[in-house]
C-alpha cells in the first residue's frame, strides 16, 4: 500500500512524545508500506536531521517543504516577525497567552504549498493521505478528492484550549474566536474518511461534539529499553520539552505551587529541550536532550503534573517501560490504562501532588509494587508490536 504522510512534527530525534509516536509507527511499517514522509520545515536548520533519518530509513521517501520557501510569502514572514516581537515586548503575559491559544498559527495553505503537496500525492500514486497534527488539520481542504484521507488527531486543539482558558477572563471577543476555531477544527475533521485518536477518551469527545467520520482508536507507541524497578535514588523527574504548552504550564505549577506544599526537600531534574536557564534553581537542574534516557530517569520518581491538553502522554509509557514509578494529575493520564493505587498514583491539586509524592519519595516498597504493575500494563497493552498491529489493521479496514 502506498502511504504518504504529511506533518510538521519532525519525527527525529525522538526529543518530543510527537516526534516518537510517527517515529516508531513508522519504523515498524515501512518494510510493509512504501511510505512517503512529506515534511513542513518550521525551522531553518532541520535539514541536516532530514539527512540522518533518511540514513536510518533508506526505504522510506522523505521530502521536504523548506523553510525558506515558506519565508517567500509575505504574510507568514510579517507574522513571524510580529510574533516574535510580541513574545519580547508584549508586557500582558495573560493576553499573549490567550492570543497564542486561539489564533492558528503555523502552516500557510499558499499555491505554491499546495501544489507542492498534491504533486509529490499524485506521484507517489498514494493509496491514503495521513495528516498529522492540529496545524496540518486544514490541508484536508485542499487534497485529491480521490486518495483516502486519515487525520491522525493527537491532541484535540479545542480540549487543550477550553482546559487552559479556564484560568483567564476571556472578552467576548476572544471567547467568540476561541469557539470559532473549534467548529473550524470539527468541520475539517468531518471532512477526513477516517480519524484515528491515541485514545478512546478523545475518541468518545469527537463523537460527542458531532464528528460524524469514523473514528479509530490507535495508541502511540514508545519503543523503548525495558528495564526492572531499581531502588529510588531520591530523584524526581519530568521528561517533556519546554516548547509543548502543556509542559511548561504544568512544571510552572508544580514549582510554583506543589513544592511548597511538601516538607522534604525535592531534587527535580527536568530533562528535554528549550527549557530557559531561568528554571534552574538549587531545587531544579536542566538536563537538556538525553541521549540515553533510561540512564537518566531509572532510580528515580517521573511526575507528570499535566493540567491542559488531551492525547496521550508518552512519558508515561516510558516511565513503566523503564520501572520508574510516577506521580501523575487525572489529565496526564487520561485514556491510558494506569490505575492508582495499582500502577501508578494519581493527585489533583497541589496538596494532593505533594502528598502523593512524598509518599513515593518516602516508601521504596510503594515504588516498587506501582513500578511492577506499571511495568505489565505497558508489556500487556502498549508495546510497539502490538500496537503497529493495530494502525495496520486500520490502514486496510481505510482502503477496502
Amino acid at each position: 500500500m502506498n502511504i504518504t504522510i504529511i506533518t510538521s512534527v519532525l519525527p527525529y530525534p525522538l526529543n518530543s512524545g510527537g516526534a516518537q509516536a510517527q517515529f516508531n509507527m513508522i519504523d515498524m511499517l515501512r518494510n510493509e508500506h512504501n511510505i512517503t514522509l512529506l515534511f513542513i520545515e518550521t525551522r531553518s536548520n532541520q535539514r541536516k536531521v532530514l539527512k540522518e533519518l533518511s540514513l536510518i530509513w533508506p526505504n522510506v521517501r522523505i521530502i521536504s517543504y523548506s523553510y525558506l520557501r515558506q519565508l517567500r510569502n509575505f504574510v507568514f514572514a510579517k507574522d513571524k516577525i510580529a510574533r516574535a516581537m510580541q513574545m519580547v515586548f508584549m508586557k500582558n503575559r495573560d493576553k499573549f497567552e490567550i492570543k497564542r491559544a486561539i489564533t492558528p498559527y503555523g502552516i500557510y495553505f499558499t499555491n505554491d504549498f499546495v501544489n507542492f503537496i498534491c504533486r509529490h500525492i499524485e506521484t507517489s500514486k498514494s493509496d491514503i493521505v495521513q495528516v498529522e497534527f492540529y496545524p496540518c488539520l486544514h490541508i484536508v481542504n485542499y487534497l485529491p478528492e480521490k486518495v483516502k484521507k486519515l487525520f491522525i488527531h493527537h491532541e484535540i486543539r479545542f480540549i487543550r484550549n477550553e482546559r487552559f482558558l479556564r484560568q483567564f477572563r476571556l472578552t467576548d471577543k476572544e471567547t467568540a474566536k476561541k469557539e470559532a476555531m473549534k467548529k473550524q477544527e470539527i468541520d475539517d475533521l468531518n471532512k477526513y474518511d477516517s480519524i484515528v485518536t491515541l485514545t478512546s477518551i478523545d475518541k468518545d469527545i469527537l463523537v460527542r461534539n458531532n464528528v460524524s467520520v469514523p473514528i479509530y482508536v490507535s495508541p502511540a507507541a514508545v519503543k523503548t529499553i525495558i528495564r526492572p524497578y531499581e531502588k529510588c535514588n531520591g530523584n524526581v523527574v519530568f521528561v517533556g520539552g519546554y516548547g509543548h504548552l502543556p509542559n511548561k504550564e504544568g512544571i510552572d505549577w508544580f514549582i510554583n505551587e506543589v513544592i511548597p506544599k511538601m516538607s522534604i526537600k525535592v531534587s527535580l531534574q527536568i530533562i528535554g529541550s528549550g527549557w530557559p536557564l531561568s528554571y534552574e534553581s538549587s531545587n531544579v537542574k536542566l538536563l537538556g536532550f538525553v541521549d540515553h534516557l533510561d540512564e537518566a530517569i531509572c532510580g528515580s520518581i517521573m511526575i507528570v503534573p499535566i493540567l491542559t491538553g488531551s492525547g496521550m502522554r508518552m512519558k508515561i509509557l516510558e516511565a513503566a517501560a523503564m520501572g520508574v514509578p510516577f506521580v501523575t494529575t487525572s489529565v496526564g493520564v487520561e485514556g491510558l490504562d494506569f490505575l492508582n493505587g495499582d500502577s501508578c498514583l494519581i493527585a489533583d491539586g497541589a496538596d494532593a501532588f505533594a502528598h502523593a509524592l512524598e509518599c513515593l519519595i518516602n516508601d521504596n516498597c510503594l515504588c516498587e509494587k506501582l513500578a511492577r504493575k506499571a511495568s505489565n500494563v505497558y508489556m500487556g497493552k502498549y508495546s510497539v508490536e502490538a500496537l503497529s498491529a493495530v494502525r495496520n489493521d486500520i490502514y486496510y479496514n481505510i482502503a477496502d
